[in-house]
């Protein structure tokens, strides 16, 4: 809001006032947020406060970055006017959409909508944290980081260079922006307050639901005005370069509707000014204070093989394992563990499934395989998971139950097997006894483990006494404690009074291990007993047991996270639960939302490596053998429940009806050719940020075309993924899809992998936001434009395993570029003579070349 492009851009117009009230509200409302983040957990009405100053939030986001974007393609649009000559004729560029009366009334009612909630605010008895300096927000609070970052967006210099210069109504916009960032202000100091209670709070997580809402409308108008900014400038750049003596190809028209933006900042205000006035309706404090831990080193991660008390459930699960006695009239022993989340089952799983060839001199199974069933429960799926897992290999072309089963038991005939069947939900009696069929034909003393919370489960299945793991001792429970709290320090190095107050801590857990370790975490080289106390005393232990479904441990491990983290971690609930994360795909989407701090003198990739690293060593992570990322699934719930109806996950099982107008990031699964009308009544949600496909079935090129075409309303997706399981049917995409996202400016995040596009057109280099580009396995992409180069901010290119033929030396102006794969390119037999000119590549991946 306060980029001297905004700023110039807007003053002496209608809109800067509007920006400068939104701002003064936002303000207003970050000094309750702390407090609202704490109670918002018990108390629903404050949890809805803060859902309804979130959404304004992302409504002020989503306008600032419109007039940011008009600002520079007005001030390119300009440049490229004074240097043309009349000697030639050059094609102009299409007239701007910005309408600034539209922009006044959307800052209108953002203020509108913040003036709401600030009302609310003293219902709800949120504290507001002392006066500090108005950009000094509070370090705890998730919505704080995303004020942080918005107020940055509304200062910028292209927004306010923007606003200014749109003569009257300009000044409009700017006073809606400075009054909605006062509103913000004003909420942001109760969030802490508003945090801590949420969880037992109803109506202040309802709150604080509301003011996220709010910011993301606020979010989108800010990025839309940057956005706008940009590429006008980006268009007088281009017009420059090419000195008249070429035909200057046309970028997309602006889209920015001045009279619409003021209109939506009047909106925000509006639904600001009626959230802060539910402040003290829901007891909202001012000035709760929350000081994040210190972080966390990396060679001192605690590695996962270390588990505490279960020397004997490992040595009876073994036991089992080793034995040939046949269980009644079944070749397999059926072995479940059974307990309440968080208990150990799957790291008791691991260590004996990783344990057992080390136990006897020959290996005592021909076939080992794990698979994460989790609430999956159909029959075929769950078959073509083991079939993968035995076999190893994702090739198939089956489709019919009784096929794939007939290959499983082809491929089991005779073999010793051992299979992991981990965090079983939904699998019944009778789908067991369909999926053990293949099962029949596997030696004599095969086994299965099954690990699950419900008892009833491992009675239907299992065909041996159920294993019940229990908690474990105060004894094994503090050496779990000192080894995430204090690494290979051992305890007697530290401070008396911490092994006093750590052992209290520890009994609040109950014998727990992840609630144990999860809190060792929290406090790892944290050597003032000040803050230990802090978690010994907090009134979050006070939770009723059931209460959310969360752990009071995971909350208080969330609650002091730093800032920063707290939106990369919600962010994470995109995913479902058991799903494995790449690593580095997870770090290009926070980047692609804004979610990283720049540093000065670090890559956001390097800044993003050390945030996975810190929720790791925290224990919201965990790292797998192959180096992928998984959530516990009582750290997955406690995503969602922060996140609330900002991420949804969607598959076959349920309804596209969850999906609200509030939906954000949005996640798909099994994604079929049935899903098209469900995809294109979904698109009627127009400020969705992210559509990610995790996996897609078949899918027809005239349903993807019709998918595609309803892409183009969707004008805030920063995040598209649609890529194709590469050893199936591949995309079929054709220039009317690019038609269609050649109009989304605020695109970061790109990936057609698997799909059948000969050549990346033009249109595709007008994403002058495109950080990362994916079009890995495009078996008939040959060639690359000369204009790619117009994406000035990509840093991420990956065009493995396509037919490229040659890489156009305008690629060496992408300076910002840190990653280039060009793995299993055959038809690529030289690179860019002058590619030496990207000094910020990192990485150069050109394996598998002739």
């Amino acid at each position: 809001m306060d980029s001297w492009e905004v700023v110039d851009f807007i003053r002496g117009k209608k809109i800067e006032e509007g920006l400068r009230k939104l701002k003064t509200m936002l303000l207003t409302a970050n000094q309750v947020l702390n407090d609202t983040e704490r109670k918002q957990i018990t108390d629903g009405a404050v949890r809805e406060w803060l859902q309804d100053h979130k959404d304004t939030i992302y409504d002020a986001e989503d306008l600032v970055p419109e007039i940011n974007d008009e600002a520079l393609r007005s001030k390119m649009e300009a440049n490229q006017s004074r240097r043309r000559k009349m000697l030639f004729k050059v094609r102009n560029f299409l007239p701007s959409r910005f309408d600034v009366k539209q922009v006044e009334e959307r800052i209108e009612n953002i203020i509108s909508t913040l003036q709401f909630i600030l009302d609310q605010k003293d219902g709800l008895r949120l504290v507001s944290k002392r006066p500090t300096m108005a950009l000094e927000l509070v370090a705890g609070a998730f919505l704080s980081a995303s004020l942080e970052l918005l107020f940055s967006k509304m200062d910028s210099r292209e927004v306010v260079d923007f606003i200014r210069g749109k003569k009257i109504r300009g000044k409009k916009i700017e006073e809606g922006l400075r009054k909605l960032k006062t509103m913000l202000l004003t909420a942001n100091k109760v969030l802490n307050d508003a945090e801590r209670k949420q969880i037992t709070d109803g109506a202040v997580r309802e709150w604080l639901q509301e003011l996220k809402n709010a910011i993301y409308d606020a979010e989108d108008l800010v990025y839309e005005m940057k956005n706008e900014a940009l590429r006008s400038k980006l268009e007088a750049n281009q017009s420059r370069r090419r000195k008249m003596l070429f035909k200057v190809r046309n970028f997309l028209p602006s889209r920015f509707d001045v009279k619409k933006v003021e209109e939506r900042i009047k909106n925000i205000i509006s639904t600001l000014q009626f959230i802060l006035e539910q402040n003290d309706g829901l007891r909202l404090i001012e000035g709760v204070e929350t000081r994040p831990f210190r972080r966390i080193s990396e060679a001192t991660l605690v590695k996962e093989s270390d588990i505490y008390g279960r020397d004997a459930d490992k040595e009876a699960i073994m036991k089992l394992l080793l034995s040939d006695h046949q269980v009644g009239g079944d070749k397999i022993c059926v072995i479940p563990i059974v307990g309440m989340g968080g208990i150990g089952k799957t790291t008791l799983a691991q260590l004996v499934y990783r344990d057992i060839d080390n136990k006897v001199m020959e290996k005592p199974f021909d076939v080992k395989a794990w698979i994460t069933v989790s609430d999956e429960s159909d029959v075929f799926t769950l078959t073509k998971m083991i079939y993968q897992a035995v076999t190893e290999s994702e090739k198939w072309s089956i489709t019919e139950t009784f096929q794939l089963q007939h290959k499983l038991e082809q491929f089991l005939d005779g073999k010793k097997i051992l299979l992991v069947l981990d965090d079983i939900w939904n699998v019944n009696y009778q789908t067991w006894c369909a999926l053990k069929i293949p099962f029949d034909s596997a030696a004599n003393g095969s086994k299965i483990i099954i690990t699950t919370r419900n008892e009833n489960i491992a009675a239907k299945i299992g065909n041996v006494p159920k294993h019940e793991l229990q908690m474990i001792s105060d004894e094994d429970s503090w050496r779990l404690f000192s080894k995430h709290a204090f690494g290979s320090v051992e305890p007697i190095a530290y401070p008396d009074l911490l092994e006093v107050i750590g052992r209290k801590i520890i009994k609040k857990c109950k014998g727990l291990p992840l609630a144990v370790k999860s809190l060792g975490g929290l406090l790892h080289s944290e050597l003032d007993p000040k803050a230990w106390e802090n978690i010994l005393e907090s009134d979050i232990w006070e939770l009723p047991q059931h209460e959310n479904n969360i752990l009071p441990a995971l909350w208080l491990s969330y609650y002091y996270l730093p800032q920063h983290l707290k939106r990369c971690f919600a962010y994470c609930s995109i995913f479902p639960k058991d799903y494995t994360i790449e690593k580095g795909k997870l770090i290009r989407l926070w980047m692609a939302e804004d979610l990283l701090q720049p540093h000065r003198n670090k890559p956001l990739e390097e800044v993003g490596n050390e945030y996975v690293k810190d929720l790791v060593s925290r224990s919201f992570f965990h790292v797998s053998s192959f180096g992928g990322l998984t959530m516990h699934d009582l750290v997955n719930d406690l995503a969602q429940f922060i996140s609330g109806e900002s991420c949804l996950t969607l598959d076959d099982n349920y309804s596209w009806g969850l999906m609200t107008k509030k939906t954000r990031h949005l996640s798909l699964l099994r994604y079929q050719s049935y899903d098209i009308k469900k995809l294109r009544a979904g698109c009627e949600n127009k400020v969705l940020r992210t559509l990610l496909v995790l996996d897609a079935g078949f899918i027809s090129k005239e349903q993807y075309d019709i998918s595609f075409t309803q892409l183009q309303s969707m004008q805030y997706l920063r995040v598209l993924s649609m890529p194709r399981n590469t050893f199936r049917h591949r995309n079929p995409l054709s220039t009317k899809v690019f038609d269609s996202i050649g109009s989304l400016t605020l695109l970061r995040y790109l990936d057609f992998s698997g799909s059948e596009i000969k050549e990346v057109p033009d249109i595709l280099c007008s994403l002058h936001n495109l950080q990362t580009l994916i079009l890995y396995f495009c078996l008939e992409l040959t060639q690359l434009p000369d204009t790619i180069d117009n994406l000035k901010h990509l840093r991420y290119l990956d065009l493995s395993y396509s037919a490229i033929e040659r890489i156009p030396d305008t690629i060496c102006n992408l300076h910002d570029l840190h990653t280039l794969k060009l793995n299993g390119c055959k038809e690529l037999t030289v690179l860019p003579s002058n590619i030496t000119m990207l000094s910020n590549l990192q990485h150069l991946n050109i394996w598998g070349q002739v």
